[in-house]
């Protein structure tokens, strides 16, 4: 009788094991924000936007994190961890994306469990990066002086108060008598989709009012309709310098023009047929249009 219940309990026990197996015990990796370096006179500023990695362990894709991250891992001994910097396409947080256009950063470790390492990750442009402009906005002969409407306006003025880096940022001002502004370069970018690949538009900037961005393309046969405004991507207020990437990617090859303005316009909202504000400024900063 005691032999049998023994021999239950022994069942009951094993069971439990089976059931509720033993957990391993994780390494862990804490990730500190990224460090940028940039060549200036070819690559511009190093400000960046990076909120988030994504992390491969020896080519296994493991998550992504919003940085600074404390992450898990459930392996032992000598790794190599692949961190891929992340970034918010357009903006928005429901968009997270690798940003194509940065370096991936490569270290081999050895994970203990329950022992946490340290990483510090740098970036840089990857070599195969194209600059096809390069706007910090420190001399009047900047690329965004074709003012489209209204007609007459005032467009950028450079301005050293608030700038972000340098000397100067541009500066845009909206009132009642102009509450918009409708601004293009005077460039016009060709072969953006050449070798296939992406397009994006980085800019940094702070700001009392909505602006959008868009690209006007042109066909070089000319004539009536051989040109197009395309809008699409933008950000809203923010009352400190922030930096956005706009993936340009899709607009330009749906449109699949010849060449491209990059255009952008700053207004002032109506509400009941009022405008909200009586006056309104935004700065800009630091325009790279970038592409493979």
């Amino acid at each position: 009788m005691w032999a049998a219940s023994g021999f239950a309990v022994a069942m009951l026990w094993g069971g439990c094991d089976l059931i509720n197996p033993t957990e391993e015990t994780p390494a862990y990796l804490y990730v500190t924000g990224y460090e940028m370096t940039t060549n200036a006179l070819l690559e511009g500023t190093n400000s960046h936007k990076i909120t988030d990695v994504w992390l491969s362990v020896d080519g296994n894709f493991l998550g992504v994190y919003t940085l600074p991250a404390l992450i898990p891992v459930l392996e032992s001994g000598e790794h190599v961890l692949t961190l891929d910097a992340g970034i918010k396409d357009n903006g928005i947080n429901s968009t997270p994306e690798i940003y194509p256009f940065y370096q991936s950063y490569e270290v081999t470790v050895d994970l203990q469990p329950n022992e946490t390492d340290t990483i510090r990750p740098t970036t840089q442009y990857r070599s195969a990066t194209k600059f096809a402009m390069l706007e910090p906005f420190e001399t009047t002969q900047h690329q965004f002086r074709d003012v489209r409407q209204p007609a007459g306006a005032t467009g950028i003025q450079l301005s050293a108060l608030d700038a972000f880096e340098g000397q100067t940022s541009a500066l845009i001002s909206l009132d009642t008598a102009k509450q918009f502004v409708e601004i293009a370069t005077l460039n016009e970018y060709r072969d953006l989709l050449k070798t296939g690949g992406y397009v994006y538009l980085e800019v940094n900037y702070k700001s009392e009012v909505p602006v959008i961005f868009g690209v006007v393309g042109h066909l070089d046969s000319g004539g009536l309709g051989s040109s197009s405004t395309l809008y699409e991507p933008g950000f809203l207020p923010k009352e400190e310098w922030n930096k956005i990437y706009f993936n340009l990617t899709k607009m330009i090859f749906d449109g699949d023009f010849d060449s491209y303005q990059i255009i952008f316009q700053a207004f002032i909202p109506n509400e009941n047929n009022k405008p909200t504000l009586n006056t309104a400024k935004v700065w800009l900063d630091n325009i790279k249009l970038v592409h493979f």
